[in-house]
């Protein structure tokens, strides 16, 4: 019994770990400077990318296993997860890879829109998409072999655990207002999409 309370003990600190890793990976993207080219840039930013989202894979399985998914450094997966995309993006923004003055201004938004809604998921996911989507863009117009590595991380992660991914779904469409919500969760639930109300 003390055995199995210390597995379980062990897999929530290895998941607060994992999670706060994300805030280093940030960290670590924000005081990066002095690459010699642009795909030397998006070969780290991508390079950093693939492990924060492992982490962010592992994480949330390993505190499911554990049985104990909050606390609070689980509640700080989601802005940590914003972070370490916006990181990512300053990055490019900051080398010149993308026009600076427009990331400012998408950055601006994105938080002028996050204080209006109160911090609205759906709001928040919403701005993050194109901030993930861009280490996968940027890879395929300077380092193709990342792209090509990134596409294969992402085709595993969705086969190995599709169900995690359709939570993700869930959750951004549970923070938009009705009866917009009902209509998509209807529409999708066609396609295989279930509500499932677990999240990390």
């Amino acid at each position: 019994m003390g055995m199995n309370i210390g597995i379980v003990s062990l897999l929530k600190v290895i998941a607060d770990i994992l999670t706060l890793s994300r805030g280093g990976i940030a960290i670590i993207l924000l005081m990066a400077h002095d690459f010699e080219d642009p795909a030397s840039i998006v070969r780290f930013v991508v390079l950093l990318t693939l492990i924060g989202w492992t982490t962010d894979v592992c994480d949330g399985k390993l505190a499911r296993a554990s049985g104990r998914t909050g606390g609070s450094i689980a509640s700080m997966d989601f802005p940590l997860d914003i972070l370490f995309m916006w990181s990512g993006g300053y990055v490019f923004a900051r080398a010149g890879l993308i026009p600076h003055a427009l990331y400012v201004a998408y950055s601006t938004a994105m938080a002028v829109a996050a204080i209006l809604s109160r911090f609205n998921r759906a709001v928040l996911l919403g701005f993050c998409a194109p901030l993930a989507g861009l280490p996968l863009v940027m890879s395929y117009a300077y380092a193709r072999p990342y792209f090509v590595t990134f596409t294969f991380w992402i085709i595993m992660a969705l086969a190995a655990d599709w169900r995690r991914f359709t939570q993700v779904v869930d959750s951004f469409i549970e923070a938009l207002p009705d009866p917009g919500r009902r209509r998509i969760l209807e529409t999708l639930g066609r396609f295989g999409f279930r509500r499932t109300e677990i999240y990390r």
